[in-house]
C-alpha cells in the first residue's frame, strides 16, 4: 500500500510540474514578450527636429529620421546541448520619425509583440538590415501592409536597410542649412548581433525587452574616428565611404535592455 501511495504522489507531482509548462489545452505554456526599440544620441534621448546634438570638430546636427530594418529576430535557447532558436519575426521596420519628445523616446517604438513558449532563454539574435534571403525579394511579393512593401532600391536590387536624415551646422554659426541624407543598403552592409544573457520567461508574466540604437555610435567609432559631414552629406549607396562606415559601425551601436 505504501508503494502504491508513493507512486500516486510521484505521478501527481509530475502532472503538476507538467501543467506549469503547459497551457489549458495541453500545449506548451506561453507568455507575452514585447520587443521595443529606443533611440539615443550618446546619453541623450533621440528626438526629431528641434533637438540639437553636438558633433565632432564644432559641428552640430538636428535629426529628422532614423529608420532601420531588423531581420530574423529570434530568442536563443539550449536543448539537449544544442543551441536552438525561437523565431519572433523574420523582418520588422523600425522608424523613429514620430519621436518628438523625451517621453516618446523613453516609451520606445514597438518592434514585435507575441506569445512565446515559456523557457529559460540564453539570449536574443537580431539581424541589422534585411537578411540576404529577404533582400532577394521585391515589394510586389508582399501586400501593402508588409514591411517589405516599401523602401526598395531598384538600381541596387536591394532594400534600403537604414536611413539617417537630418540637417547639420557645419561652421558653428547656429544655422542648420546643410541637409544630411544617408540611405544604406546592400548585402555587404548586413550584419547580425547576438546578445547573451538570461531571458527567463514565466507563464502569465509578460516581459519587455528594449533594443537601444545609439545614433552617435553609428556616426562615431569607439576610437574617435567619425564621419565628417563636410566630406559627404549625401549617400544613397551600398559601397560609398559613408555607407560602409555606418554599416560597419551599426553592430557596435546597439544594446539590449530588460524592462
Amino acid at each position: 500500500m505504501k508503494q502504491i501511495l508513493f507512486l500516486f504522489a510521484l505521478a501527481a507531482a509530475v502532472f503538476v510540474a507538467g501543467c506549469g509548462n503547459s497551457d489549458d489545452n495541453g500545449g506548451p505554456a506561453t507568455t507575452e514578450l514585447t520587443l521595443l526599440a529606443t533611440g539615443t544620441y550618446g546619453d541623450d534621448p533621440l528626438v526629431m527636429f528641434e533637438r540639437t546634438y553636438e558633433y565632432e570638430d564644432n559641428m552640430a546636427l538636428q535629426m529628422q529620421l532614423l529608420q532601420t530594418y531588423l531581420s530574423d529576430i529570434a530568442l536563443v535557447y539550449e536543448e539537449d546541448g544544442v543551441e536552438k532558436e525561437e523565431l519572433m519575426t523574420d523582418v520588422a521596420l523600425v522608424s523613429f520619425g514620430n519621436v518628438f519628445t523625451d517621453e516618446d523616446a523613453a516609451e520606445g517604438v514597438e518592434v514585435v509583440k507575441m506569445e512565446v513558449p515559456v523557457r529559460n532563454y540564453t539570449g536574443l539574435k537580431i539581424g541589422l538590415g534585411v537578411s540576404p534571403e529577404l533582400n532577394a525579394t521585391i515589394p510586389p511579393d508582399y501586400d501593402l501592409t508588409h514591411p517589405l512593401s516599401q523602401n526598395y532600391w531598384e538600381d541596387a536590387s536591394s532594400y534600403i536597410f537604414f536611413k539617417v536624415e537630418g540637417n547639420a551646422d557645419l561652421d558653428a554659426d547656429g544655422q542648420f542649412q546643410d541637409k544630411l541624407t544617408y540611405h544604406v543598403g546592400g548585402d555587404n552592409n548586413y550584419s547580425t548581433v547576438q546578445f547573451t544573457g538570461a531571458i527567463d520567461l514565466e507563464k502569465g508574466t509578460p516581459k519587455t525587452l528594449a533594443l537601444n540604437i545609439d545614433l552617435q555610435k553609428i556616426l562615431i567609432k569607439g576610437d574617435g574616428t567619425y564621419w565628417d559631414f563636410r566630406e559627404g552629406q549625401f549617400a544613397h549607396s551600398t559601397t560609398s565611404p559613408a555607407a560602409v562606415f555606418m554599416g560597419e559601425n551599426f553592430p557596435n551601436a546597439v544594446r539590449l535592455e530588460t524592462r
